[in-house]
């Protein structure tokens, strides 16, 4: 097996892995009960630290942080749901130095964090968000076509990705920023 070659694929495949563990795994009771349990935490003196402050806004991830998260863990249209609730549960417990912990323990142990797997086994079988409203997907579609027919196709196709990585209440953010990934151009190439 060749090792993957981005922290992206490595992230996404830890994903899969940890819900199929979780998912076998869920029937056994082998912790505290939840009033019992403490508090969950993703510090770990072995990461790295993050080098700049982000500047949050009103959201704990930054949009960044929030699509590459979400990016990575819906690897198929059924876990849209849990990815979305687990994400709504980190942004109450976590902050971008959290994420890139989290990041570099998979990256540098392939360590699966069990507050991850905790999350997605709270979600399990949580549904989708509700579809975008028609004037966000016009949004969309006139920032990614920029008016040209030519790419008009390719980025109807591309909402329907977008639609799954991008929350909703955040796509002026998304629009708004332009060192993301995935990107626009990321979410057409799904397209191709």
């Amino acid at each position: 097996m060749t090792a993957p070659t981005t922290l992206r694929e490595l992230f996404r495949r830890t994903i899969l892995v940890g819900l199929v563990v979780v998912t076998t795994c869920s029937c056994q009771n082998s912790g505290p009960a939840p009033e019992e349990q403490a508090a969950v935490s993703f510090d770990n003196p072995g990461t790295l630290a993050v080098d700049d402050a982000v500047p949050l806004g009103d959201h704990s991830l930054d949009i960044g942080t929030t699509v590459a998260f979400l990016d990575s863990c819906i690897s198929d249209s059924g876990l849209v749901g849990p990815c979305h609730c687990a994400y709504e549960l980190l942004v109450d417990e976590v902050d971008v130095g959290d994420i890139t912990g989290v990041e570099d323990r998979m990256g540098a142990f392939n360590e699966f964090p069990p507050e991850l797997a905790g999350l997605l086994v709270q979600c399990r079988g949580a549904d989708r968000p509700a579809e975008w409203s028609s004037a966000t997907k016009e949004l969309y579609l006139s920032a990614c076509s920029h008016d040209s027919d030519r790419l008009d196709r390719l980025c109807r196709c591309s909402v329907s990705r977008a639609a799954d990585v991008i929350p909703e209440s955040r796509i002026s953010e998304f629009l708004g920023t332009t060192n993301l990934r995935p990107n626009m151009v990321d979410l057409i190439n799904t397209c191709l």
